[in-house]
């Protein structure tokens, strides 16, 4: 073997040992998980059955990162953490957990193969820790309902909430968008009970 090509593959060895090393020294993103919200029971105008669709949102908050906005609406995400599932998975989780811990009743998702009467549509418009508002958390869902025998909305709105935020530590970022989502889901909750 001439000393060229022993250099050569000595070289590489070298490179794929240090690429190994920085994979492997790398931090692990820390998983956080969103609660559902514990509101107390609700009464219903009906007894149709409602399904909860997940959430529609661009695809910057399509994702299990969370995103940070900063002044002229720049966006990054926070580093070293991620949700337990995509946020708009989760949302529909937990917004599903909301209603049956009110005692919602008939209530479902699209794959429980129910007989739907009312779709529950919603789209996911902020969920993000503002640094130019001094880290508050922001949540803001736009919510639909949809009457399927008719093809048509006949309730629409849209609801957010705040919550004092930071961006270190990750906790408490995480903490007060959950403080917020939850806030979020209660309204929702109590305005489908209204509506539906």
């Amino acid at each position: 073997m001439n000393l060229a090509r022993r250099t050569f593959m000595l070289g590489g060895a070298s490179l794929l040992t240090l690429a190994l090393t920085g994979c492997l020294g790398a931090t692990a993103p820390i998983t956080y998980d969103l609660g559902s919200a514990r509101p107390g029971r609700v009464s219903r105008r009906s007894s149709r059955t409602v399904v909860i669709t997940i959430p529609k949102t661009v695809q910057t908050y399509d994702s299990q990162r969370v995103v940070v906005r900063d002044v002229g609406n720049v966006l990054s995400y926070l580093p070293e953490a991620q949700l337990s599932d995509t946020l708009p998975r989760l949302v529909q989780t937990r917004l599903l957990q909301t209603f049956e811990a009110a005692s919602f009743p008939n209530i479902g998702r699209p794959d429980d193969q129910l007989r739907v009467d009312v779709t529950l549509a919603t789209e996911i418009r902020a969920f993000d820790i503002d640094l130019a508002q001094g880290g508050l958390a922001t949540v803001t869902v736009n919510a639909k309902l949809v009457d399927e025998a008719r093809g048509a909305i006949f309730a629409n709105q849209t609801f957010t909430a705040n919550s004092a935020g930071t961006i270190e530590p990750a906790v408490a970022a995480i903490a007060s968008l959950d403080i917020a989502l939850q806030n979020v889901m209660a309204q929702i909750l109590d305005w489908t009970a209204r509506n539906a």
